[in-house]
């Protein structure tokens, strides 16, 4: 009997975490003034402290700092070949690659005078994702083109603004809206009343509501809350299968299922 309970309990267990869509794996101090933390599909360690970059492997640790252009608004290290670092106050992008060696630098002013970059991230084509405050439009933009490729109408009215590879979406009320890099428009997702939205991947969206923070599925219709967070969150980063939530003075990883 007591070996049929043992087992019965593993499996209970087993159940449960396959049942969740996120599974707590640890929770870490956050250092001082960093503003970014993740963990790649090869269990590389990347961190941003003080505009350095730092990412560490299992056989060495790579850094990229450029003191001259100020301070990192965006890094997008999805794409496991090439990584952006846009840094808005100067309207700058810098391609590094898998190693933060730098592949290129694009100032915005210079190749794209008629845009003004608000929000800068990679699609999963080589290409970059704008979406220009001048317009209030999203564009695409490439080293192999001269002109940025509008693909959205003017989007006035919003209060968050992510992509997700193919993907760029925007919060307005509770409803966040999408397109692709063709221009064509994706269904609609409801969030809940006053819900913020935070972050997105794949069908999946991080979103804050009276200070609690929730895993939105969006194809499942299925909502999990994340009760480990108890403290006011300032970031949340996907990448790969690993969810970093960064709060005041904690960050917190979830492996997702």
């Amino acid at each position: 009997m007591k070996k049929w309970n043992t087992a019965f309990m593993v499996f209970f267990t087993a159940f449960i975490v396959n049942a969740q869509m996120a599974v707590f794996q640890k929770e870490i101090p956050r250092l001082p003034q960093l503003t970014y933390y993740a963990v790649n599909h090869l269990g590389d360690t990347v961190f941003i402290k003080n505009n350095e970059i730092t990412k560490k492997t299992k056989l060495k640790t790579y850094t990229f700092k450029d003191p001259f252009l100020g301070e990192i608004d965006r890094y997008d290290e999805r794409n496991p070949l090439q990584q952006l670092v846009f840094y808005k106050n100067i309207q700058q992008i810098v391609l590094l690659d898998n190693q933060l060696s730098i592949k290129e630098k694009m100032v915005l002013a210079d190749r794209f005078p008629e845009i003004d970059a608000a929000y800068a991230s990679l699609t999963a084509q080589a290409s970059i994702w704008i979406f220009d405050q001048a317009s209030k439009r999203w564009c695409i933009i490439s080293s192999r083109k001269e002109l940025p490729q509008f693909v959205s109408n003017p989007i006035t009215d919003y209060t968050f603004l992510t992509t997700d590879g193919n993907f760029a979406y925007w919060q307005k009320n509770d409803v966040v809206y999408g397109i692709d890099i063709y221009g064509k428009v994706i269904p609609q997702k409801n969030l809940s009343e006053n819900a913020k939205l935070l972050a997105t991947n794949n069908d999946l969206m991080v979103y804050i509501l009276n200070n609690k923070l929730f895993l939105f599925n969006t194809k499942q219709n299925k909502t999990e809350q994340l009760t480990e967070i108890t403290s006011t969150v300032s970031a949340v980063f996907f990448n790969a299968k690993i969810l970093s939530v960064l709060t005041t003075e904690k960050m917190y990883l979830y492996q997702i299922n």
